[in-house]
């Protein structure tokens, strides 16, 4: 097909756009990872010791419940902010967040489906918090700082997150 002289060719998201739609499903991912991470560290840190029977049901679960009432909470505010309608988006948002939900599920479940035991739970607990530590150096070293700085800034987010635990533990269960 032949383009007429001075007509325009259908619209092509430019590479600066296409980098944005990327980053931005990655900052959704990391973002639920996250959560989920720290959400299930506050979860296997607050139930007392020995109380998980079937440790590896036990974290799968509450991890879908978790993505499950995320996933209607995000569906109902993005209908409600652009008047009922659902856009590719969205969709795509919400992807990029139940596959970092998910892929940290899977981090927490296998230490403690190959030992569920205590050990395994307390793998599973080093593991969440180090994803939580990790994200943050990597956060850090991502803007031009010394290493030092870096670490620093991993000690500031690590002491935050043990912060969110003293608060879920303050509840008792």
């Amino acid at each position: 097909m032949s383009q007429v002289a001075g007509s325009t060719s259908p619209a092509v998201p430019d590479q600066a756009e296409a980098d944005e739609t990327t980053r931005s499903a990655v900052r959704e991912g990391v973002t639920m990872a996250l959560y989920v991470a720290i959400s299930l560290l506050a979860v296997l840190i607050g139930l007392p010791a020995g109380t998980l029977t079937e440790p590896v049901r036990e974290i799968f679960f509450t991890a879908l419940g978790l993505l499950m009432a995320h996933t209607i909470a995000f569906q109902l505010s993005a209908r409600f902010t652009r008047q009922g309608q659902l856009i590719a988006d969205h969709a795509r948002r919400l992807g990029a967040q139940l596959v970092g939900g998910l892929s940290v599920t899977a981090l927490a479940i296998v230490p403690v489906y190959l030992s569920p035991d205590a050990m395994g739970v307390a793998l599973a607990e080093l593991l969440l918090l180090g994803l939580v530590a990790l994200t943050g150096y990597a956060a850090a070293r991502s803007i031009p700082i010394s290493r030092i700085r870096a670490v620093a800034y991993v000690v500031g987010v690590v002491v935050a997150t043990l912060a969110v635990l003293w608060v879920k533990l303050l509840v008792g269960h």
